[in-house]
């Protein structure tokens, strides 16, 4: 129980020295990164921001960005930027988009009960009376388990503590899909590139072995990277969509990238420098799916400048929405031109969901079945017959993380059947007037 003790305090340290929490002049919560402002300009914004802070130094040039860093109070000092006409923000926190970590330690409380969307017709309607939302898949360990009532919503300045991630029960009927997700590229795929927590190295779930996956030296992920014996809260995240687009759209070519921790977590720097430093062959053909997302101190300048920059290219950005049920703007999925992804469960958007009109698109997002650690057996005993956390190539999850790479694979199944561009796809996907839309949740792709 010591060692216990001494890990978990170990983790909170390393939490802290990472994400912390701030508010903007309405009040409404952020996450950032300790010491660190992001400015454009060099020798004057160091000059100005050393006024309040001497020992600041550069440490990184992103366009016309620089990263300070040595920052004793960085929205102190993005306020003085801001005062000498220099643009400058904090360097945001972003996390995954998985129910490991809804609300997510900056997300808004309460509000939206008595919205627009939580008083409409469609909320009362026969669909939200219906069995479904009185199954056990709402009343299941994944809506009632210790996730949600979990130190990480108690203490926002504490990391996630476990995974909500399921492993797949016995007997579940996976043989034609693995067929589905191993299979290889044609002339025709499509490429999608997923920014996440990387891919699986030593436990690469057998599904995925012959499908057109490239992995980085250093983009993969393990499944318990703090040593605890339990699945880190996000680990797994990136494997997990990667079998997502491959259902949908299999024979995609895909490249996964790291962006963020096992425990879920990534800098807006960070994520902004991957993207502005990608390799992308046919742009055209490329859709960028990023399943995570964030509040933010009035603008994400960084992220949408890497971001545009792509988009120009002819790439299209996928981003999922959020797991927070609110109606405030995430960042990516907020951004123009990027298709913001809510999630829906079996008759209805899914409780979680996060909605408003920057919303463009929603999919399945609820107890979603795909590929996952292979092999890994964790700490947790065995409970009437069943093992918690040993994973056999497959799992389950939940959250809008799993919606959003749902309609990159529609886009990418769209243009390896009829040869269409990114832009045609979405055309035809997300923005035909005569498709099936959900008021503040966009077009429904419903292709699993």
């Amino acid at each position: 129980m010591v060692e216990d003790e001494r890990g978990s305090t170990k983790r909170a340290r390393a939490w802290r020295e990472r994400v912390r929490l701030g508010t903007d002049g309405a009040g409404h919560p952020f996450a950032y990164r300790p010491h660190e402002v992001l400015a454009v300009g060099d020798d004057r914004a160091l000059e100005v921001a050393r006024r309040l802070s001497p020992d600041v130094r550069i440490e990184g040039e992103l366009g016309p960005f620089v990263r300070l860093v040595g920052v004793r109070d960085p929205i102190a000092v993005v306020h003085e930027l801001r005062l000498h006409g220099i643009t400058a923000q904090p360097n945001h926190v972003l996390f995954a988009h998985c129910d490991c970590c809804p609300p997510h330690p900056s997300a808004p409380c309460g509000g939206t009960t008595a919205s627009p969307v939580y008083a409409s017709p469609v909320y009362a309607s026969p669909v939200y009376a219906s069995p479904v939302y009185a199954s056990p898949v709402y009343a299941s360990p994944v809506y009632a388990s210790p996730v949600y009532a979990s130190p990480v919503y108690a203490s926002p300045n504490g990391p996630p503590t476990k995974s909500s991630v399921r492993p797949a029960p016995a007997g579940t009927p996976t043989a034609e899909l693995a067929a589905r997700l191993g299979a290889p590229a044609t002339p025709t795929s499509a490429t999608v590139i997923v920014l996440d927590t990387g891919f699986a190295g030593s436990f690469k779930p057998a599904a995925l072995a012959t499908a057109p996956v490239q992995v980085g030296g250093s983009d993969v992920d393990a499944p318990d990277e703090d040593g605890n014996g339990e699945v880190d809260p996000a680990a797994g995240h990136g494997t997990f969509i990667a079998g997502v687009v491959e259902q949908v759209a299999p024979g995609t070519n895909l490249a996964v990238h790291r962006v963020l921790t096992t425990m879920g977590d990534g800098d807006e720097w960070s994520i902004a420098a991957c993207i502005a430093g990608l390799a992308v062959d046919d742009p055209a053909r490329t859709v960028l799916n990023l399943s995570f997302g964030g509040y933010v101190y009035e603008d994400a300048l960084a992220l949408a400048w890497a971001i545009r920059g792509i988009q120009a290219a002819g790439v299209v950005v996928v981003a999922s929405a959020g797991n927070d049920a609110t109606c405030r703007p995430t960042y990516p999925a907020a951004l123009p031109g990027v298709i913001g992804v809510g999630a829906v469960g079996p008759s209805g958007p899914a409780p979680f969901t996060n909605y408003g009109a920057w919303v463009r698109a929603c999919a399945p997002g609820v107890d979603i079945l795909s590929s996952f650690f292979q092999g890994f057996n964790g700490s947790e005993p065995p409970a009437d017959g069943v093992d918690p956390d040993a994973f056999a190539g497959w799992a389950l999850w939940s959250g809008t993380s799993f919606a959003a790479p749902v309609v990159a694979g529609a886009l990418a199944r769209l243009m390896a059947q009829t040869g269409c561009s990114a832009q045609e796809a979405v055309a035809r996907t997300i923005d035909e007037p005569a498709l099936l839309r959900i008021p503040n949740l966009g077009t429904v792709v419903n292709v699993l």
